[in-house]
């Protein structure tokens, strides 16, 4: 037994809960916002679950809003997630005039907050319209905080103070990259490098019947050693062009005395570096 006689372990009777107009909204609001109806009408000064039912079932108006708080909380059996583009854009609008999340998410025409949160996640056009609208926001708060500062007085001082480092710590929750203690760094970028190679050409002579053509080269990017890339065709010889030995021998001599006289000239470059 218990102090006041009851029996010990049981529960007292629940009191007569009278239906009224602020109650049902109380009621309609909570749910709106996500709790449940066992969260709620555990409560001492809350109907119970068998009141709440009949209240619906009597009272088709309060009946009605119950199912649409039910309906936008999330509460009938899986959330609602069908995206609508004006009801997004209407979100972004009314966050970034200054209005908080939560705030919005109680109108009865919007969706609520596990709502919006879902849409967030899978649409990111709506994702970068919500970022906007919050630094928009955000630089609102700064002209609130001015606001209050200019009209501050020696008796509000304290309280301005607390206010502003609320709006303070809004800002920077809101707008991280803007009005952050601690932004975020951006990943350092690897150096840019560019290879230019630079093409040249060079007469060819046919050690055997003097011919002449071009030839291009240009360097390998990986050894940075000249390679073929082009060939141009023979020339044609005059009709008096000597083929004799000798005259391809002395040609071939030449050749190779020119060849001979470029590998010096490297030679000494080289010496000289």
């Amino acid at each position: 037994m218990t102090d006041d006689g009851r029996p010990a372990g049981r529960t007292p009777a629940r009191g007569y809960v009278r239906f009224s107009g602020v109650l049902a909204r109380t009621i309609c609001a909570r749910v709106m916002a996500g709790e449940s109806q066992v969260a709620i009408c555990a409560e001492p000064d809350m109907p119970s679950r068998n009141t709440l039912a009949r209240w619906a079932r009597e009272r088709r108006a309060f009946g009605r809003a119950l199912a649409r708080a039910r309906a936008l909380g999330g509460r009938l059996g899986t959330a609602t997630t069908t995206y609508c583009p004006v009801v997004a854009q209407e979100i972004a609008a009314r966050v970034g005039e200054g209005e908080f999340l939560s705030h919005v998410c109680r109108d009865p025409a919007m969706p609520s907050v596990s709502t919006v949160n879902y849409w967030r996640r899978e649409h990111p056009e709506f994702a970068q319209a919500m970022r906007v609208a919050r630094e928009t926001q955000a630089e609102a708060f700064c002209a609130t905080g001015w606001d209050l500062a200019s009209e501050a007085t020696p008796e509000t001082a304290y309280l301005t103070q607390v206010r502003l480092g609320q709006l303070r710590w809004t800002a920077s929750v809101l707008a991280p990259r803007s009005f952050g203690r601690l932004k975020p760094a951006e990943p350092p970028v690897e150096p840019r490098t560019e290879t230019v190679l630079f093409r040249h050409f060079q007469v060819e002579t046919h050690p055997q019947t003097g011919q002449r053509r071009v030839v291009g080269y240009t360097p390998d990017p990986a050894s940075m050693t000249p390679q073929v890339d082009s060939e141009g065709p023979w020339l044609r010889l005059a009709d008096i062009a000597d083929l004799s030995e000798a005259a391809v021998a002395q040609r071939t001599a030449a050749i190779a005395a020119q060849q001979a006289q470029a590998d010096a000239w490297d030679a000494e470059e080289e010496d000289e570096d």
